[in-house]
């Protein structure tokens, strides 16, 4: 939900999520329900992380390009409206007709056929780009970092780019580096008992494969799954 990072990797794309939240928000094992993966918030039921048998994928992050007054109130879960879009044959002609008024400000990382995308919904108004799918990003939430900690996370996935050998081991790796600073690290356990609680990756290629890791159970296993893509879906 919080630190995501994109990869393609030789003929795979590598879309990895650092959840920073309350520990009463872990989600422990992988949710699957009508063709659909994901870690099922406890809270609200919704996900920050999903991705579908075909190969689509969504990751949400909190917040747009600024951290943002909360309201008393909203009308509803981002992560509901997560599991809403990816549920649309073409996401993105989806985001072009969602109401999103009275919804609480965030952002989309999409991957859908081969094309990756940026969404991001300010409160009042809808911001959507293209990315170059050949090309590794980092997000940061904008509600756990300013754009001061935002920029130093990106110099920091820089330097990780530039010296190791990348590959899904890496950058999962990469999501669970620790340092000494808790508070805007890639690793997180500020005082508010905001904690990075869970790391979650889906590696897209001829096969999908999503694993998912509570952090907090440090004797746990992640657990990883291998889903089938449409074409294996259709010759079974």
């Amino acid at each position: 939900m919080c630190t995501v990072t994109y990869f393609p990797h030789k003929d795979k794309i590598v879309l990895t999520s650092n959840r920073d939240e309350k520990p009463n928000r872990a989600a422990q094992k992988i949710h699957q329900e009508k063709g659909l993966f994901y870690p099922k918030d406890t809270a609200k039921s919704g996900t920050w992380f999903v991705v579908s048998a075909s190969g689509n994928a969504i990751v949400l992050l909190n917040g747009a390009f600024e951290n943002h007054q909360r309201e008393t109130e909203y009308r509803k879960s981002r992560g509901l409206i997560v599991l809403d879009l990816i549920a649309q044959e073409n996401i993105t002609s989806a985001l072009q007709l969602i109401q999103l008024l009275n919804i609480e400000p965030f952002t989309l990382v999409i991957v859908q056929k081969n094309q990756l995308a940026e969404f991001r919904w300010d409160g009042s108004e809808k911001h959507f780009k293209w990315l170059n799918i050949n090309r590794p990003y980092i997000w940061s939430s904008a509600t756990l970092y300013d754009e001061t900690a935002r920029e130093e996370r990106k110099q920091i996935f820089q330097e990780f780019l530039r010296k190791e050998t990348i590959s899904e081991e890496t950058i999962w790796s990469f999501h669970h580096q620790k340092t000494n600073d808790l508070e805007n690290g890639i690793t997180i356990k500020r005082q508010n008992t905001i904690q990075t609680i869970s790391t979650t990756q889906v590696v897209i290629s001829e096969e999908i494969t999503m694993k998912h890791y509570d952090r907090l159970n440090p004797l746990s296993k992640p657990e990883k799954i291998l889903l089938k893509n449409e074409t294996q879906t259709s010759t079974s």
